[in-house]
């Protein structure tokens, strides 16, 4: 007997076939059970065209919006603050963005962890270049406090745009299982050198998807080898979290919203703050189930 067929929870049952129908089942058990997964390029159903298509337009942004000159990305020496600057709302800079936002295994991860009304919160690239210091440990969900819930409010997926191959790399490090604790960490957890739990660093191919539970302790190692780790950051949170950028609909044109249907579902479009002549009342009924159905 599967379930998912019996129709008895609608939300359940289409997330269910989408993570089936992508053969994702596999990487939702790993999110369940340690809190991060990495999908391979084949299963994101991308190849190395797009992979080239989206470092380079994260290159070519980071160039056009700080006034510099990137030049080959292999050994490119450019100090890390150079290239983090003005880091943020990607979407409308390139339909690349776009394209890698609506992927359906994505898709079908951040509703795995947040529900089918999984928001598009924001945006960013990191672009990380040699000899800069570790990143601590912490989380993304930002605002939660502790004792906040054992669902997800928030979830990270991350375009791989380079390889990462070993600990040289400079890749993010992650406590795995941290996302059950249902809180930040704290002072003395925090050393990447110091912590007494066990870590683990990403080990992926370009084109390849980290995905982890914005509760999930995470950090990142220094970068040891020359030239630059491009990765681009998905942010989707719950319908409840407050978005990292205020997109809407209009922000993108009728013909790339048909292109691109997901676009509108994913947008964070607010049902609150409320006015007494509401536009769009027909959010409510959705925003309000999501109180009884962790999957709508």
């Amino acid at each position: 007997m599967t379930l998912s067929e019996l129709g008895t929870s609608p939300d359940t049952d289409a997330v269910m076939h989408e993570l089936e129908k992508y053969d994702l089942v596999q990487h939702a058990l790993e999110l369940t059970a340690y809190g991060v997964t990495v999908i391979p390029p084949e299963k994101m159903q991308v190849d190395q065209d797009f992979v080239d298509r989206l470092r380079d337009a994260i290159l070519r942004t980071c160039e056009r919006r700080n006034g510099i000159e990137i030049g080959d990305p292999d050994t490119c020496t450019m100090r890390f603050s150079a290239l983090n600057q003005r880091i943020w709302h990607l979407l409308k800079e390139d339909e690349v963005f776009i394209e890698a936002a609506v992927n359906p295994s994505g898709l079908a991860m951040a509703r795995w962890l947040l529900g089918r009304s999984a928001r598009l919160s924001g945006t960013n690239w990191i672009i990380k270049s040699q000899n800069r210091a570790p990143l601590n440990l912490h989380t993304d969900a930002h605002g939660i406090p502790p004792g906040g819930g054992s669902i997800a409010h928030h979830a990270n997926l991350s375009w791989i745009c380079t390889d990462y191959t070993d600990a040289d790399d400079g890749p993010t490090v992650f406590v795995p299982g941290s996302h059950l604790y249902g809180r930040a960490t704290l002072p003395h957890e925090q050393d990447l050198q110091t912590t007494p739990f066990k870590t683990i660093f990403l080990n992926a191919r370009a084109g390849s998807m980290a995905i982890w539970n914005g509760a999930t302790w995470h950090g990142a190692m220094p970068r040891d080898k020359p030239g630059l780790r491009v990765t681009l950051v998905q942010s989707f949170m719950r319908r409840h979290m407050q978005p990292i950028h205020a997109w809407s609909a209009e922000d993108f044109s009728a013909d790339m919203r048909a292109k691109y249907p997901e676009l509108d579902q994913i947008l964070p479009l607010p049902f609150y703050p409320w006015e007494d002549d509401q536009e769009h009342p027909e959010r409510g009924a959705a925003f309000i189930r999501t109180g009884t159905d962790p999957y709508a």
